[in-house]
């Protein structure tokens, strides 16, 4: 396994091949929000599924932790 930054050439050879699983955001605002398409070169790049079973993980266990459900390595202090 490793983590890199992928090229739109890249994300759009894994989706014409069906490799595209999933794709979203993060952040503190918008928490996980799934990307349904991106607009390349004058097509959309679409994932097979924008909410799926990873999205939709990551979405649980952001969502548990702010709502003090869940403490990952002193994450969040009550107040």
């Amino acid at each position: 396994m490793s983590e890199r930054f992928a090229t739109m050439p890249e994300i759009k050879l894994a989706a014409d091949e069906g490799r595209l699983l999933e794709a979203f955001g993060c952040g503190t605002a918008a928490v996980v929000a799934p990307i349904e398409a991106i607009h390349y070169n004058g097509e959309d790049v679409k994932p097979k599924d924008a909410t799926g079973p990873i999205c939709m993980r990551l979405f649980k266990e952001i969502n548990d932790i702010y709502n003090g459900e869940k403490n990952v390595d002193g994450w969040t202090v009550t107040v």
